[in-house]
């Protein structure tokens, strides 16, 4: 971080009940819970040592002085050296234990301290700019889109920086008109900066007016006018992404060089970004939207891309939205290869791309992602995405780690919302996932996921009263859809005590079995809930998963993410069965695992009561020289069929 970055870090007095989850390292601090994750364990901290932990992490690297920490961490209160002796001591022997290689803390001789992790560059302590919509002075309100078109170009262009963050526009443009308060978006966002201005237009003139404010102070440090041609609208976008970046002195890399574009275009292009108060274009109709832009300017990347990344959605069946429409492989990757002949560099394109390889494919799928985070390593979606793989692979720790970095930098993003939300649950902070749904619900009431993701978790639970609970909101807001219809049978048959609910789960899967051939996984785990065992495991060996390794084929857990079986809250009776390594085997994770080393964290030391790494490389062997414990009957082990015909 530079100088001037380093001047004007944050330095507000540290209330752990307000502090956002942080990472440093292989460390995941949880100041509310005042617990850290480390290497697969959890540990306590003291509520004063957690605030010297935050205090030393914000900095992001640089010193502390003894001083600044006594302020932000005891405020008002004198206490002598020992106190914060005692905490710096603590947190050593936290790094030297339980956190082993995660972090250091050094004492810098008449300074103070500073925390640094080996191998891990943090951006906490780094300025947060928000940028917000431009006001449209136009008096046409179909500028409207123009003006947040002319603020998100310029949001992408300062993200590309090294030495900034940069809050995402699904949060920052939630701020408009009245309700663009400094003293708001620093506490609601904790932004350090803001880059506010206005746009009016006259026939083919604009004219665009910024400034840059430091909340702390509420300070104007730079302002500006540009009167330009429309049609170099983004050599514009530029020239203000460099202006800002040198109050910061940050260095930017350029934006793509993309040339003139027809307005039309690009507005079609802004209205599928459009997002007021949590409701977003649907995905078909955003779809036709962007066919549309992109047939008027071929060479607009960021709507082939978005383009590819709604395509990509409808193809793997992971979207939500009732869809009318089929998308073909092929449309997928046209969109994302066209983009990235604009782009090479453009993340999205390759995360759309990730997202054609099948679902067993997780180390290419793992690669496309990582290559995409390369690129845009402060991209709140590509984030999302990674934090979503990594649940389906058992890492439920790591990828809470990117749903916290991903709401960091967008925290009214509803997709890193949930994933957030619902991994809190998979790592057993059943009562946190619960609390964090509530929140929001009440900032995004137009998802249902909000409501019906923690009846499900609850349901699972066996929490009936916050499962009755969700359900009347449910009923009240009037929400309909498979989606909602599902969720709302898998309460009721998880609450059906008798043998009729039993039975109910049990026809269920014998049916899906019978037509596809397969069966999702959030099926086979409310049959485990419901005590059916040894019937799960006989399903499991009668099904086949073949579908995951051709790139066809249903999501694997229907509506519930494929992490569900690695679920502490819902589903860890069945991963503390020996069998269960057998569904993983099946599933092609236990390769995977051997091959990468990358292992989940039920792996863990004296996580389960088998040697799960030991079962796994058994049943990874070479085909024909081990069998899997499935059920009761024993299957050989090998590559996947290439191919399974649902029909047959």
């Amino acid at each position: 971080m530079n100088d001037l970055a380093a001047a004007i870090a944050p330095r507000r007095r540290i209330e752990l009940t307000r502090e956002p989850d942080l990472i440093v390292g292989d460390v995941s601090i949880h100041p509310t819970a005042c617990e850290v994750t480390t290497h697969g364990r959890r540990v306590r901290l003291q509520p004063r040592v957690m605030q010297v932990l935050v205090a030393l992490a914000r900095a992001a690297g640089q010193p502390v002085s003894r001083e600044a920490l006594l302020s932000v961490c005891w405020g008002d209160v004198t206490v002598g050296d020992d106190a914060l002796n005692r905490c710096i001591q603590r947190l050593r022997r936290m790094a030297q234990g339980e956190a082993t290689g995660s972090f250091v803390i050094e004492t810098i001789p008449r300074v103070g301290y500073r925390l640094t992790s080996p191998g891990a560059a943090s951006t906490l302590g780094l300025p947060l700019l928000a940028v917000l919509p431009f006001d449209n002075l136009s008096g046409d309100p179909e500028m409207a889109h123009f003006s947040d078109g002319v603020a998100e170009e310029i949001l992408q262009t300062v993200a590309r920086g090294a030495d900034l963050r940069v809050i995402g526009r699904t949060s920052s443009f939630q701020y408009r008109g009245p309700d663009k308060i400094v003293s708001r978006l620093a506490a609601e966002l904790r932004a350090t900066h803001v880059l506010d201005g206005s746009v009016r237009r006259d026939a083919t003139r604009v004219r665009i007016s910024t400034q840059l404010i430091e909340c702390a102070g509420q300070t104007t440090l730079w302002s500006e006018r540009f009167d330009r041609d429309l049609t170099d609208i983004f050599a514009l976008q530029d020239e203000i992404a460099t202006a800002v970046a040198s109050t910061l002195k940050a260095t930017f890399a350029p934006a793509a060089a993309v040339g003139k574009v027809d307005p039309v275009a690009y507005d079609l292009y802004l209205r599928t970004r459009a997002s007021r108060s949590g409701r977003h274009m649907p995905i078909v109709e955003a779809i036709r939207v962007l066919e549309r832009a992109v047939s008027l300017a071929p060479r607009l990347t960021p709507a082939w891309a978005a383009l590819a990344y709604r395509r990509a959605h409808v193809n793997r069946g992971t979207s939500l939205d009732e869809v009318d429409i089929t998308v073909d492989r092929l449309e997928v990757a046209a969109a994302a290869e066209q983009a990235l002949r604009l782009d090479p560099g453009c993340g999205l394109a390759h995360a759309a791309l990730g997202m054609l390889l099948p679902w067993g494919d997780y180390e290419g799928r793992e690669t496309a992602l990582g290559r995409a985070l390369t690129i845009g390593p402060r991209d709140p979606q590509t984030a999302v995405e990674m934090g979503w793989f990594l649940t389906n692979v058992g890492r439920i720790e790591e990828g809470l780690r990117y749903a916290a970095q991903s709401l960091e930098l967008d925290p009214l993003n509803g997709a890193a919302a949930n994933i957030y939300s619902q991994l809190l649950a998979f790592v057993g902070r059943y009562d946190e996932s619960q609390r964090s749904y509530a929140v929001f619900r009440e900032t995004l009431p137009f998802s249902p996921v909000f409501t019906m993701a923690p009846l499900g978790h609850a349901s699972l639970k066996g929490d009936w009263k916050a499962s009755d609970d969700l359900r009347e909101a449910a009923v009240r807001l009037e929400w309909s859809g498979k989606y909602v219809a599902q969720a709302l049978a898998a309460a009721d048959i998880l609450r059906d005590p008798t043998p009729k609910g039993r039975e109910r789960i049990l026809a269920a899967i014998r049916e899906r079995i019978e037509k596809t051939g397969t069966v999702p996984l959030g099926a086979l785990v409310i049959a485990y809930k419901k005590g059916l065992a040894d019937e799960v495991f006989s399903f499991i060996e009668r099904a086949s998963f073949a579908h995951l390794f051709d790139g066809d084929g249903p999501p694997p857990a229907g509506n519930y993410s494929p992490g569900v079986i690695f679920d502490r809250t819902a589903n860890f009776e069945m991963m503390e069965d020996i069998r269960f390594v057998g569904l993983c085997a099946k599933l092609g994770l236990c390769r995977y695992w051997v091959k990468t080393g990358r292992w989940p964290d039920c792996a863990g030391d004296g996580v389960l009561p088998y040697d799960f790494k030991a079962e796994c490389r058994r049943l990874a062997a070479p085909k024909g020289s081990c069998t899997l414990r499935v059920g009761t009957l024993s299957t050989p082990t090998g590559p996947a069929p290439a191919r399974l015909d649902p029909h047959a």
